[in-house]
């Protein structure tokens, strides 16, 4: 009766951590969602591990100019941080695209709406230098 009463224990353990763990295999991971919001991975820091933050490293951007760019004068960096260029108009909806100076061409415009954070170019690289190219006058955030 012993025996039994502890396959019968085992088997009722068996049946509540299969599904827990059923949970955790289809849910994305941390690494994965941090990709697809243009944010690297984890990065060991002191033993511990530690997702960086894209947005966390934004800067704010004002295009209230006569040419519509941001920066007026030279260009932007793309850092580490992010994998891709995403701005966060802070005053209006605007069109928006990323001009690169090695190229000197553009990705074409894409529509960023107020308040929400919008990726205008995906997978460049660290250290490429970069404007903005608004349809109109747009103050907000860019992380790259």
């Amino acid at each position: 009766m012993r025996i039994f009463a502890r396959i019968l224990a085992v088997i009722t353990c068996l049946a509540v951590i299969a599904p827990i763990s059923a949970a955790h295999a289809s849910a994305p991971s941390d690494v994965n969602s941090a990709e697809r919001q243009g944010t690297p991975g984890p990065t060991i820091d002191g033993g511990s591990v530690v997702i960086q933050s894209c947005y966390g490293n934004a800067k704010s951007y004002d295009a209230y100019n006569d040419y519509f760019y941001w920066p007026l004068t030279g260009y932007a960096k793309t850092t580490a941080a992010c994998a891709d260029i995403n701005i966060k108009p802070t005053d209006r909806g605007i069109y928006a695209q990323v001009c690169f100076r090695r190229t000197g061409t553009c990705n074409g415009y894409k529509w960023a709406a107020r308040n929400s954070w919008t990726v205008i170019a995906t997978n460049v690289l660290d250290g490429t230098d970069y404007w903005l190219d608004f349809s109109g006058v747009s103050r907000g955030l860019v992380a790259a």
